[in-house]
Order: C-alpha cells, then sequence, then structure tokens
C-alpha cells in the first residue's frame, strides 16, 4: 500500500495540546520521561519473575501449585512488557538511549520477544497508521478475526467471540515461535517492508531468542522431563498471551473506536492527533492498581498522544487531554472500569461477525 497522510496544516488540537503539555512539565520543573517511580517498579517486577522463577525449579512444588506459578510468571512477564519494555522501547524510561536499549532488550527480546521488530510494527506502523486497514499490523488477524468493518465477514466470524479467548492462550506462542521468524523471513510487517538488520540487530536477536527457551524451556526440560518442561511452558504463555491479548484490544478493538479509511489522495481527513482520539479508547483511568499492573496502557489516548512521555505522568496528562478534547468538542472516549471495556471488545467481536 501506498504511504498514507494526515490533514496536519493546520492541526489546531495539538498545537493546543503541545502548548499545554508543555508548560505543564515547565512549571513543574519535571522530567517527561521515567523517574524513580518507574525504576522501582522495574526493580520489583524483575525480581518477582526471577523469585517465582526460582521457586518453580529450586522447589518443585506439587504439579498443580507448579502450574499455578507458571502462569503467575506468565503474568508478571506481561507487567514487565507493559511496564518496562513499553516505555523503554518507545524511548520514554530514560533520557539515556543506551538505558532505554538495554532495558528494552531485558524487557522484550529476554521474554522472547524482538524489539527490533517490535520498533517497527509499534511505535511506527501502529502508532502512525492506528486502526487503518491494510497499514496496521495489530488489527491484521483476518482471516481468524474479522475487526473491523471493511474487512470481508466469513460464516465463521459468528463464533470468534467465543473462540477468541482461546486462541488469545496463544498469541505469544505464536509470536516468540513463528511470528517473529515469518517476519525476518518476509522482511515485512503486514504490507510495510522492515529494514535490513545490522549485526548488532542480528546478535540482539538470536541472543534474546536463544536465552529466553534456555530459561524457561530448556532448563526446566533438564529439571522436570520434556513434557512437564512443555506443559509449563505453555500455562506460562497461556497467562502472558491472554493478558497481553486482552490489553491492547480494549484499546482499539472496541465499539466506541473507529477505523477510518484514507481518501482518494490516500490522506486520511483528520490531523493525525485526532485520528489517535478517534481511534483509542482509555479504560479504568480511576482504577490505580490496574494502572500500575498495565504500565498506564489503560490510557491510551495519552500514550498514543505522547509515546516518549513515561507512562508514569498518564495520569495526571490525562486531565490535560480531556480538558483540551472538551474545549474543542472533541469526543474523548473512556470506559469507567476494565470489566465496561472487556464486554465492549467481545460483544464488538460479536457485531461484526453477524453484520
Amino acid at each position: 500500500m501506498s504511504k498514507i497522510s494526515f490533514v496536519n496544516n493546520p492541526k489546531p488540537f495539538k498545537t493546543l495540546l503541545d502548548e499545554r503539555i508543555q508548560a505543564y512539565f515547565q512549571d513543574r520543573n519535571i522530567e517527561m520521561r521515567g523517574n524513580a517511580l518507574l525504576y522501582s517498579k522495574t526493580i520489583i517486577l524483575l525480581v518477582s519473575l526471577f523469585t517465582v522463577y526460582g521457586i518453580i525449579l529450586s522447589i518443585q512444588p506439587p504439579t498443580w501449585l507448579s502450574l499455578l506459578l507458571c502462569a503467575l510468571l506468565g503474568f508478571i512477564q506481561s507487567t514487565i512488557g507493559f511496564n518496562v519494555m513499553h516505555d523503554a522501547a518507545h524511548g520514554s524510561y530514560s533520557n539515556n538511549n543506551r538505558l532505554n536499549n538495554i532495558i528494552a532488550w531485558i524487557g522484550g527480546d529476554l521474554m522472547g520477544g524482538s524489539t527490533f521488530l517490535w520498533k517497527i510494527k509499534h511505535n511506527i506502523i501502529h502508532h502512525t497508521y492506528t486502526n487503518i486497514e491494510g497499514m496496521d499490523d495489530d488489527i491484521a488477524k483476518y482471516p481468524l478475526f474479522r475487526l473491523n468493518e471493511h474487512q470481508e465477514r466469513r460464516w465463521f466470524h459468528r463464533f470468534q467471540f467465543i473462540y477468541a479467548v482461546p486462541l488469545y492462550f496463544f498469541t505469544t506462542f505464536n509470536w516468540i515461535l513463528f511470528d517473529d521468524y515469518w517476519k525476518l523471513v518476509t522482511k515485512k510487517i503486514n504490507t510495510t517492508e522492515i529494514r535490513k538488520m545490522s549485526v548488532r540487530d542480528h546478535v540482539e536477536f538470536w541472543t534474546g531468542k536463544l536465552t529466553n527457551l534456555t530459561l524457561f524451556f530448556f532448563i526446566p526440560i533438564y529439571i522436570f522431563g520434556f513434557w512437564q518442561a512443555l506443559f509449563g511452558f505453555f500455562v506460562m504463555h497461556a497467562a502472558l498471551g491472554l493478558s497481553l491479548a486482552l490489553v491492547f484490544q480494549m484499546a482499539h478493538a472496541v465499539e466506541e473506536a473507529t477505523f477510518p479509511l484514507p481518501n482518494e489522495q490516500n490522506k486520511i481527513e483528520n490531523e493525525w492527533a485526532l485520528h489517535q482520539v478517534k481511534t483509542t479508547v482509555n479504560f479504568a483511568m480511576n482504577n490505580p492498581v490496574i494502572s500500575w499492573l498495565v504500565g498506564g496502557l489503560n490510557y491510551q489516548v495519552e500514550h498514543h498522544l505522547y509515546p516518549k512521555i513515561s507512562h508514569i505522568h498518564y495520569p495526571q496528562i490525562s486531565k490535560i487531554v480531556k480538558q483540551t478534547c472538551d474545549d474543542l468538542n472533541i469526543e474523548y472516549n473512556a470506559f469507567p472500569t476494565f470489566w465496561r471495556a472487556l464486554v465492549s471488545h467481545f460483544r464488538y467481536l460479536k457485531q461484526l461477525g453477524v453484520a
């Protein structure tokens, strides 16, 4: 697909919002990047991960407890992805780019992903072309899922709201064992070509994959045997995959989000910032526990507008974003609770399956 552009001249919404956001940080003399809250969260999550990992391998609890701990291991990995890797990969973890890359590798590649591919798929494609059919890889799950009205409906899509959760269990299993390699072979992410990998990119990619499999599969095989290790590996990824899928889907694949198409000139008839507001939805903004666990990804509107600002600041700047939207009569979409967002996602899947 040829390059899609936005109507960014003029851009009254983003111009006014930028002024207010900059004033917020300048008036308080605080950095836009991470701070002690983020760094302490990083330590807590990483220590939690390797504590649970150590308990499984050293104490070797009964099978039922080991599987519960494997699920917990997967959930903790998801929180590391949300909080640590996500900020670092966007460059919002620290002002030090080297530190950002190291933290992104620990929170991403070490967990089985690829920050090289993630930065292209997520930072560039998804954040630029959010919910645009043919561009945004996050909605390119066809034919298994029909995620917008521009995709052809198949007979089995009427059941997608039922089979969604079982397939979400395989999200990261597929991601780290197949999808990343397929992208390297095809040299594409959906319709976007990826740049050639440097030697450093290859080293980071392959050391991450090998270290992850060694930690979470090969060492458990040595201790527990192949089948027990495989089952634990699957349970871990089922929890990890479900957590990642639901959090990201509830931001974009819900009833309130839009899926615009470009016009004949290949332009989206909105400024880019306004497009982000219309295609993105927040949830559970007043729930501090969820905000802590998902790394501010319940403030997806703010994240899409300002990915270079650490999620630590989203609760505060969301008030500015909301007020600016109100001042300009722009709809600001937010679900009051996690459950309302979850219901909307599955209701949306059901609607697209029959209409």
